[in-house]
């Protein structure tokens, strides 16, 4: 071969060389992630079952749902130890208390749960109690809770095979039951009264699935009863569903809530039968009743149009009851023309308390009105009326009413409420009427469980007041800091 033509050979060479070798690399590099893809698919064929078999245990879960299989949430909580084989120590009855049982070993730091207790509720985990206790209950504490636990210990032995309370309004007086377990920060998840509120709501959705608390059922009549028992139910179960958190509460509780906005009439309250128009009664004792269940559907986080709405038409519509020519108390309704009296304004200063207006004329004006109210139990609340029949009805209200305004008033109304309602308690814990009371209609579980809610009222709710210091006066005097220089601040 010519020299000539091996230097062009050998020249080519290069250049070509290294282009076709770069091109058979980029080949096998090429094949070499198209096979890697080809062994990855069954890894993807995997995470596709994976995720069918999730789907079909979330269809398997929304059929477990159901209200036989309430969960049992474990509570790190345990509530404080009351023994009811000793008795607590005597308090008299008709003294101011004194300073009480020591109740400093109380655990103050024990864990708080922070999906039940919060908010509204916030108090009612132990820990919450124990504090409260300490702070509201003027050294009394061990005594209420011995009552209290009497109390619930009572109403669990007195629950009626289908989860209910009666022997008659059972759809009331479950309510009731129900919100005294509640208020003691019990739930399903509780050890000692679990069972005994599961099957309280057992009952109460059931009743309410079969239409006798419900929107078309025969709670539109003309029986006050109704009423109020649709109103009562509500309040215990928008409170269970805001302690527990249980997802299918949440519908029923929605439902119910729409029957009271549903019924609410132009002026704001509500009238038997849920009746409208002009002629319709603006009942404060019936609208009390509807307040607070709106209220604690608020508070458990109820999604219904309209309902902030609703509650403050209802403040609205209290506030036109008062009663100026009695002293700032509170009449019954429109339908019926007569003077305020002090059972209707403990009626409507707690439920403008709880709605947010205690710092409202027409509410302090109802308070100054009950400042001077004894806790007597054998003439009940004074009043001209005379309405000494209805006493715990009457109690109910202006305990939380005088609790949520705090400082002198309470302190005043806690010396005397406390010490009495414990020593008038029966042996097995109940409360009973008397014969010639026109709650005597209601039994026992009526009395028992208002009885209860009474001395619950330390923790049951955070009060509505926080006293805070009193800042350095600007001007030429300062006044000295003392007891009466507390300034309340209403949230």
């Amino acid at each position: 071969m010519d020299w000539r033509v091996r230097r062009i050979i050998d020249n080519l060479w290069g250049p070509t060389g290294s282009i076709i070798y770069h091109i058979v690399l980029v080949t096998l590099v090429f094949m070499f992630f198209k096979m890697q893809k080809r062994v990855e698919e069954p890894a993807v064929e995997v995470i596709v079952k994976e995720f069918e078999t999730v789907e079909k245990l979330e269809d398997i879960t929304e059929e477990l749902e159901q209200i036989q299989d309430i969960p049992t949430v474990v509570d790190a909580v345990a509530p404080p130890t009351v023994s009811l084989d000793q008795e607590p120590p005597q308090v008299d009855a008709l003294t101011a208390g004194g300073s009480g049982v020591d109740i400093s070993e109380l655990n103050l730091m024990e864990a708080v749960s922070p999906v039940r207790f919060k908010g509204l509720y916030a108090s009612r985990s132990a820990a919450g109690r124990q504090e409260a206790l300490g702070k509201y209950a003027g050294g009394l504490g061990n005594q209420t809770e011995y009552a209290v636990k009497k109390a619930l210990e009572w109403l669990k032995k007195h629950q009626e095979p289908d989860g209910s309370w009666g022997p008659h309004y059972k759809a009331a007086m479950t309510g009731l039951a129900l919100l005294a377990f509640l208020a003691h920060g019990e739930t399903t998840a509780s050890e000692e009264y679990g069972p005994t509120i599961r099957n309280a709501l057992r009952y109460l959705l059931k009743i309410q699935k079969q239409g006798v608390f419900s929107a078309g059922g025969p709670w539109h009549h003309p029986s006050q009863i109704r009423c109020y028992e649709h109103s009562i139910a509500t309040y215990a179960i928008c409170e269970a569903y805001g302690l527990t958190s249980i997802p299918f509460l949440k519908a029923p509780m929605e439902d119910a809530v729409q029957v009271i906005i549903d019924g609410q009439h132009e002026g704001g309250s509500w009238d038997y039968g849920y009746a409208k128009g002009p002629e319709a009664n603006m009942d404060v004792s019936l609208g009390g009743w509807h307040i607070q269940a709106l209220k604690a559907a608020s508070s458990a986080g109820a999604e219904n149009v309209g309902l902030k709405a609703a509650l403050e038409s209802a403040i609205q519509g209290l506030k036109s009851q008062i009663d100026r020519d009695s002293g700032g108390k509170f009449r019954y309704g429109t339908r019926i023309k007569r003077q305020g009296d002090n059972v209707m304004t403990g009626v409507a200063v707690l439920c403008m308390q709880l709605g947010g207006h205690a710092l409202d004329a027409e509410a302090r004006a109802g308070m100054n009105a009950l400042e001077k109210m004894e806790f007597k139990w054998s003439k009940g609340p004074q009043d001209p009326r005379g309405v000494a029949d209805w006493p715990f009805y009457a109690w109910y209200y202006i305990t939380q009413a005088r609790f949520h305004q705090g400082g002198k008033t309470w302190v005043a109304w806690n010396k005397q409420f406390a010490p009495v309602l414990c020593a008038m308690q029966n042996p097995d814990g109940s409360w009973c009427p008397a014969p010639e009371s026109s709650e005597h209609q209601f039994g026992p579980v009526y009395m028992t469980s208002l009885g209860c809610l009474m001395l619950e009222v330390y923790y049951r709710f955070l009060p509505t007041y926080k006293p805070i210091e009193v800042g350095i006066a600007s001007g030429p005097e300062k006044p000295e800091k003392g007891e009466d220089e507390i300034v309340i601040r209403f949230e």
